[in-house]
């Protein structure tokens, strides 16, 4: 919590990564952080992170840049339905664990951006305008997200367009065994897995089990130690901590306690002194051309912390 904290500039946005030389803040970064911070029971520090994006002009359509720096200046980001989606939740949580309503114009806002990119006939959410794809995550993300901002705000209509995207997901790309990439899309990720159950619930948790088999790594992250934990995709070339973090949560979401511990305390060999979690053990592939790099990072902080306080932040509201 003292890390992330350290980590908030003028406009309340947190500098994602230490190592990378920059002040890049990354919207999902906020999300998570601003969550986990609600977690801890911090008012506060979640305030002051979601009242960075009420002080910025949205996007077009109401949505938020990926990146941003962190007095709120722009950084060359892309508008796209995944990371939207995580803030739209966090403004959700803000709201529900609080009772405090001054982000509901702001939340409302985003929830019907990302549904101008939904999909009037199959439900799903596209990853952003001009794309064919639609990703597991994203539409996760997106399912949890305008459900949660439903039951927050009593807006039926936005339960609606939510049960769509559900159905979305069930029927194009769950297997009946795992989590698909997307829609037609067979790669084996597991982030999908591990979202599927925190968001749908224990029913859907066969695919965190059945991709150890696949993602499961263990890699060296000095000279003489190593960690094992799971990778993003089936190269196994790092452990990815996040992720690791992702499957120890809903491995406890489906009563699986030993995995959860076991994957958690793996997870602490990445903790540094600074209070930071590593992104990865070592430089590797994410399967989508790009790198994760072992740098003290915002978000698997933040899922440590969601994962010490078995806080499933992105479940369904009753």
């Amino acid at each position: 919590l003292s890390f992330l904290k350290s980590r908030m500039g003028t406009a309340g946005l947190l500098d994602s990564f230490v190592e990378d030389k920059t002040d890049y803040s990354y919207t999902y970064d906020n999300a998570i952080a601003a969550m986990a911070f609600l977690s801890a029971g911090d008012r506060l520090s979640a305030q002051r992170i979601l009242d960075g994006f009420v002080g910025m002009v949205p996007a077009a359509g109401g949505g938020f840049l990926h990146r941003y720096r962190t007095n709120g200046a722009g950084a060359g980001g892309t508008l796209a339905a995944g990371h939207n989606a995580y803030l739209l939740q966090a403004f959700n949580l803000f709201s529900w664990r609080t009772g405090d309503r001054r982000y509901d114009s702001i939340a409302r806002g985003i929830a019907d951006f990302l549904l101008t990119l939904q999909d009037g006939a199959d439900g799903g959410v596209f990853g952003r305008s001009g794309v064919s794809w639609k990703s597991t995550e994203n539409n996760l993300a997106a399912y949890s997200a305008i459900a949660n901002l439903s039951v927050v705000q009593n807006l039926p209509s936005y339960g609606i367009r939510a049960t769509q995207i559900r159905d979305f997901l069930v029927r194009e790309c769950w297997n009946g065994t795992r989590f698909l990439t997307g829609k037609n899309d067979a790669m084996i990720v597991t982030d999908a897995q591990a979202l599927g159950t925190q968001i749908l619930g224990a029913g859907y948790s066969n695919g965190s089990f059945w991709v150890e088999s696949y993602t499961k790594a263990t890699q060296r992250y000095s000279a003489k130690k190593q960690v094992t934990g799971f990778d993003l995709n089936t190269d196994r070339d790092t452990v990815w901590t996040e992720g690791t973090l992702q499957q120890a949560l809903a491995f406890w979401l489906a009563g699986d306690n030993a995995r959860f511990g076991f994957y958690r305390t793996e997870s602490e060999k990445m903790l540094q002194s600074s209070g930071a979690f590593w992104a990865a053990s070592n430089r590797g592939t994410t399967g989508f051309g790009e790198f994760f790099e072992r740098r003290q990072a915002a978000a698997p902080t933040a899922w440590y912390i969601l994962d010490s306080h078995q806080d499933n932040v992105l479940g369904l509201l009753p």
